[in-house]
């Protein structure tokens, strides 16, 4: 037998592997939409100020005012120190570092001349190897992207300051773009309010799936796996021989129907139990096969009780009943014991049949050990009680004899009213078998006396039958 897999253990992993697969997508779902969202809203709102700059610078180029945008770039840093605006040329080199801007501008215009600027005492910047800022500059579109710098996390955009015809007039019309606005803003609060969240999701999504999981398993382990158990525990006693338990469910769902089917069931097997008292073995047996009747040679064992007529009214009716079932249920024993079967009971007779290959030996040591019993203990235990058995082979028809409310699986035939004429001629504490019992008892270990004729009712001649020797001690 396959070692027991509790399913117990089942149920749980399915709960947790549903729950974390359920909570955990949903939780992770929202989750990575509400970081998504919080950084989308951050991320669109500085594109948002970009264009505002950009329209800004490009409003303050156009009259050629410059130091007003160089103004509003170092306002905007000291206001929100977290918040970074540059402009740089095309070539990568930070604007207004130097005068080269304004000798072009005065190279091409007449009728205006803008003075140099003292050259800045700061080291210049230069980004013309930054991937982005060129990438910016080639495609001449709005470029933004996400990084790291020790432990900060900053997002930055570069914005094209194209050279529209309006501007190429002071700039020139050599290039398409004149410059780069680059806006950083610091988004390490937002990156960190992320983590905080995705913690937050994280515990709560253990915690749901603990409180969950001890939820379920309770529910499944009181309402399915509990009363699933006490029914196998009660299918375990049936099985042993125990009706008395029944399943005490209170559920009103498909487990109460099972509990109810199965004392149901319980309940019709221990009837068939009590049955089988009353019914033979080859009855049952017959149930089971749905046998038709059939031909077979078979040994019948009759035995009958004594003067039970007289001993009857001598006694109290309780008195025969308790020593009748007593005198009864040992010799059925003992055909048990021998492999025989209790075909009926009729009033004080026992009708038993015996089949196989030692049919007759088995038959004739029950017929003796029944015997040495009565001669022994009859008047200690059996009340005086003594018994006649007549044992005869032959072929029997055995099938169900009856009517379809009332039937009985049993044996008819010539052989089987020899084998009671045999019974009635026996007397107390004799066994008288016919020849054909004889024939196969040569050798076998049974001691009987010479043949005899006698003549039985319902037969014109005499039959040859013989006379079982009493055991002795330590035979069989």
């Amino acid at each position: 037998m396959k070692k027991m897999k509790p399913i117990t253990r089942t149920v749980n992993l399915i709960i947790i592997i549903s729950l974390v697969l359920g909570l955990g997508l949903t939780i992770t779902y929202f989750s990575y939409n509400q970081n998504t969202e919080l950084l989308a809203t951050s991320q669109n709102n500085l594109h948002q100020q970009s264009d505002i700059l950009y329209q800004s610078v490009k409003n303050a180029m156009l009259p050629g005012n410059a130091p007003v945008a160089v103004t509003l770039f170092n306002d905007i840093r000291d206001i929100n120190p977290a918040y970074e605006i540059m402009l740089f040329r095309s070539n990568g080199v930070e604007a207004f570092s130097d005068n080269s801007t304004i000798e072009t501008v005065n190279n091409n215009i007449t009728n205006k001349v803008f003075d140099h600027r003292p050259a800045s005492a700061d080291s210049v910047m230069n980004i013309s190897g930054n991937k982005a800022f060129n990438q910016t500059v080639a495609m001449r579109k709005t470029s933004s992207f996400q990084e790291k710098k020790e432990d900060e996390t900053f997002f930055t955009i570069y914005k094209p300051l194209l050279n529209l015809p309006k501007c190429a007039v002071c700039h020139g019309s050599d290039h398409t773009v004149r410059g780069v606005i680059k806006i950083s803003s610091n988004i390490t609060p937002i990156v960190q309010r992320q983590e905080i969240n995705t913690l937050i999701a994280g515990t709560f999504f253990i915690f749901l799936v603990l409180i969950l999981t001890a939820f379920l398993t309770q529910f499944f382990k009181k309402k399915i796996l509990q009363p699933v158990k006490h029914i196998g525990a009660v299918c375990t006693s049936v099985t042993g021989g125990d009706f008395n338990r029944r399943v005490e469910i209170s559920n009103n769902d498909e487990i109460g129907v099972l509990g109810e089917t199965v004392n149901t069931m319980v309940r019709g097997l221990y009837e068939r139990f009590q049955l089988s008292k009353f019914v033979s073995s080859s009855t049952i047996d017959s149930l089971n096969s749905k046998k038709d009747g059939v031909k077979e040679s078979i040994t019948l064992f009759f035995s009958d009780i004594r003067s039970f007529t007289a001993y009857s009214e001598k006694k109290t009716p309780e008195e025969v009943v308790v020593n009748l079932n007593k005198i009864l249920a040992f010799q059925t024993r003992i055909i048990h014991e021998n492999g025989g079967d209790v075909d009926k009971y009729v009033g004080d007779e026992i009708v038993a049949i015996f089949s196989g290959k030692d049919k007759e030996i088995n038959a004739c040591r029950s017929a003796l050990i029944i015997q040495k019993e009565l001669n022994e203990k009859s008047t200690e235990i059996y009340d005086g009680l003594t018994v006649g058995i007549g044992i005869n082979t032959g072929e029997v028809i055995l099938g169900m004899i009856g009517s379809e409310e009332r039937a009985d699986f049993t044996v008819i035939g010539d052989h089987v009213n020899y084998a009671s004429r045999l019974c009635d001629a026996a007397k107390p504490g004799e066994v008288i078998i016919s020849q054909s019992v004889y024939e196969n008892l040569d050798g076998k270990g049974i001691e009987v006396s010479k043949p005899y004729k006698i003549k039985v009712k319902g037969k014109e001649k005499f039959h040859k039958v013989y006379l079982l020797s009493p055991l002795k001690d330590g035979d069989l």
